[in-house]
């Protein structure tokens, strides 16, 4: 990744800025010593991801939305709901222009730090759950431009559901963007967030994203991640969820297209009595597109009596690629434990594979915990018996694969975004005309 230049005066601008507050000032001295430390041996691995750094990236810069025909009729397909709040990104930058905010909670990262007063939330919770050590995570300390800063009070319980809206609209080949989210639940308050993610055009990117997430005590939070329309892009998104006691965090994945989607989760469970769920679910069927979607979880319990549950489902087809390592930590004085973690997968293609990796490591006794990950095909039975009732065998397919994800969906209690979701797979598998 060639960024010496564009690294030094992006930095010396950035720190040399009034409104930066000392604080951040800070992170980025820290992360660009690491950064100058891994870049190095990073590019010597040999991995997918260190494959993606050999070429010379660009950051896409603000343009003004008139110029790049972004106006209301392209933006009013993402409200699918009226009651909804907004915050619209376009290329990493927030789109102030076109949509009156309606809460008072919801902001951008980069309002926040223009703002004169000191702001405390940003001091005690931005980057503070974020390993430095990871080259990508000093890379978006150091380059993030903007992002979504969402902080709902003490109990505060926050009916309509807010949408961060991700789009990609890039003029040139291997441009790199990086945008981080800083959200914070008070005690006894909830809230629902739902994170799109789509490219408006072909070109190829890399998406660095970061998201962090707080959740004090007995706060209540689902969070939803769609990814869509990104055949050609590189996105590797990481969330930090910090759980404190009687907390409760859903986080409930969909991946539709992706060249590479790398999805990384981490939850802490930093209180007792604290749950946890995480669903997803990967459908790849292009077959004349290469894609490959890799699933990284951790669930660390740090106190007893706490609650964990993940659930994962794969579809893939032509040569699409699918990875999942899940891990499991209990520590020595964390007993009371319920932990359970199952991966699915179904390949469609004899050109199609999936790597799987659920991990458990138990530290504590009095425990009830168990993982376990399963690869197939469709029963041909199933499908026999389908087509004995006069639906075709491409039909059949269809129906058998949907009623295979139909269990992910039921996890959702969002019901727009359900029945979003339910049309979205139905086009997918060539059904919207069936049902």
């Amino acid at each position: 990744m060639k960024l010496n230049k564009q690294l030094n005066f992006f930095i010396k601008k950035k720190m040399n800025s009034s409104f930066i507050k000392n604080y951040i000032n800070s992170i980025c001295k820290k992360s660009l010593k690491i950064f100058n430390e891994k870049i190095i041996s990073f590019s010597k691995e040999k991995n997918f991801l260190s494959s993606i750094i050999k070429y010379d990236y660009s950051f896409p810069i603000k343009e003004n939305p008139i110029k790049e025909n972004i106006d209301l009729n392209i933006l009013k397909k993402y409200l699918i709901d009226k009651n909804g709040i907004y915050l619209f990104f376009l290329n990493g930058f927030y789109l102030s222009n076109f949509l009156e905010k309606k809460n008072k909670f919801i902001f951008s990262i980069n309002e926040i730090l223009l703002k004169k007063k000191s702001n405390s939330t940003i001091e005690n919770f931005f980057g503070k759950t974020i390993s430095n050590n990871d080259i990508f995570n000093s890379l978006n300390f150091l380059f993030s431009k903007d992002g979504a800063y969402i902080f709902i009070p003490d109990k505060i319980c926050l009916k309509k559901t807010i949408y961060i809206i991700n789009l990609y609209k890039i003029k040139n080949d291997f441009s790199i963007l990086n945008t981080r989210n800083l959200i914070i639940l008070g005690k006894k308050s909830q809230a629902k967030i739902v994170e799109f993610h789509e490219s408006l055009t072909n070109k190829i990117f890399f998406s660095n994203y970061i998201t962090e997430i707080y959740n004090k005590k007995e706060s209540n939070i689902e969070y939803i991640k769609l990814y869509t329309n990104i055949a050609y892009s590189y996105l590797r998104n990481k969330t930090y969820i910090t759980q404190k006691k009687k907390s409760i965090c859903t986080l409930n994945n969909f991946s539709f297209e992706g060249k590479f989607l790398n999805e990384n989760l981490n939850f802490f469970s930093c209180g007792k009595k604290s749950k946890s769920y995480f669903n997803g679910l990967a459908i790849l069927k292009k077959k004349s597109i290469h894609q490959y979607v890799k699933i990284n979880s951790l669930i660390d319990h740090l106190f007893s009596n706490c609650e964990s549950y993940q659930l994962t489902k794969s579809i893939l087809d032509g040569t699409s690629k699918g990875s999942f390592n899940g891990k499991i930590i209990i520590h020595k004085k964390a007993n009371n434990i319920i932990a359970f973690q199952k991966n699915n997968n179904i390949l469609l293609n004899k050109n199609s594979y999936v790597y799987s990796n659920p991990e458990l490591e138990i530290f504590a006794n009095n425990v009830k915990c168990s993982h376990g990950s399963t690869l197939g095909t469709l029963e041909k039975n199933k499908i026999f018996y389908l087509c004995t009732r006069g639906i075709e065998k491409k039909i059949a397919k269809s129906i058998l694969i949907l009623l295979y994800a139909k269990k992910i969906l039921k996890n959702i209690n969002i019901p727009k975004i359900k029945l979003f979701l339910s049309k979205k797979i139905l086009n997918i598998l060539n059904l919207k005309n069936v049902f």
